[in-house]
C-alpha cells in the first residue's frame, strides 16, 4: 500500500515538472511570437520612414527646382521691364527730337516765308522814298533813282537838294526806319552816310547824293 502511493507521489511529481515545462515553453513561444512581431513593426516603421525620408528630400529638391524656376522669371521679368523702360525712353528722346526738327522746320518755312522775294518787294515798296541830287547835277539824283528801283524800291520823287556841297551820298530817315535805311545804304555802298531826318517830312527815306 505505501508502495503504491509512494509511486503515485512520484507520478504526480513527474506530472507536475512535465506541466511546469509545458507552461514554461508556451510562455516562450509566446514571447518569442511578440518579438517576432514587435521585429517585423519596427522593420516596417523603418521602411515607412525611409519612405518618408525619401520623399521628403524628393519634395525639397522639387521645391529647390520651383525656387530656382521662380527667381530665374524675376530675373528674366526684370531684364523685360529695364528694356521696356530703356525702349519707352528711348522713343521719349525720338518724339522730343522729332518735335524739336519740326519746330525748326516750321521756324525756317516762317524765315523762307519772311524772306521770300515777293515779300521783299511788297515791303520795299512800302516805302515812301524820294532822291535828291546833292552834288548840283539833276542827273545824279536819275541815276541814283533808276539803281534804286532797281533794287526793288519805289522812288516817288526825284528832285533837287537845298544844298550842293555833299561829298557823300546821305541816307535820311524817319523815326522807325533806321533798319531801312541802314539796309539800303549797304547796298548803295560803304560809304553812304546815314542820318535820322531833322525836319517833318511824308516821305520814309530821303536819298541825297554827293560828290
Amino acid at each position: 500500500m505505501l508502495r503504491r502511493s509512494l509511486c503515485l507521489i512520484a507520478l504526480l511529481a513527474v506530472v507536475t515538472v512535465l506541466a511546469g515545462c509545458l507552461v514554461t515553453q508556451d510562455s516562450y513561444v509566446k514571447k518569442e511570437d511578440e518579438a517576432n512581431t514587435l521585429s517585423k513593426t519596427v522593420a516596417g516603421l523603418d521602411q515607412k520612414n525611409k519612405e518618408l525620408a525619401a520623399q521628403n528630400e524628393k519634395l525639397q529638391a522639387e521645391n529647390s527646382d520651383l525656387r530656382k524656376q521662380a527667381a530665374e522669371k524675376d530675373d528674366l521679368l526684370q531684364k523685360k521691364s529695364e528694356e521696356i523702360a530703356k525702349q519707352d525712353a528711348k522713343q521719349a528722346e525720338m518724339v522730343n527730337e522729332m518735335d524739336r526738327m519740326k519746330a525748326q522746320l516750321a521756324k525756317s518755312r516762317e524765315v523762307a516765308i519772311e524772306e521770300s522775294p515777293a515779300k521783299k518787294q511788297a515791303g520795299l515798296k512800302s516805302i515812301r522814298l524820294k532822291v535828291l541830287s546833292g552834288d548840283g547835277k539833276i542827273d545824279s539824283a536819275r541815276q541814283m533813282a533808276k539803281r534804286i528801283t532797281s533794287m526793288g524800291y519805289r522812288v516817288e520823287n526825284v528832285g533837287m537838294a537845298d544844298n550842293s556841297d555833299y561829298p557823300a551820298s546821305m541816307v535820311y530817315f524817319a523815326p522807325k526806319y533806321n533798319q531801312e535805311a541802314k539796309a539800303l545804304a549797304k547796298k548803295l555802298g560803304k560809304e553812304t552816310i546815314t542820318k535820322p531826318l531833322s525836319w517833318k517830312s511824308v516821305f520814309n527815306i530821303i536819298v541825297v547824293t554827293g560828290g
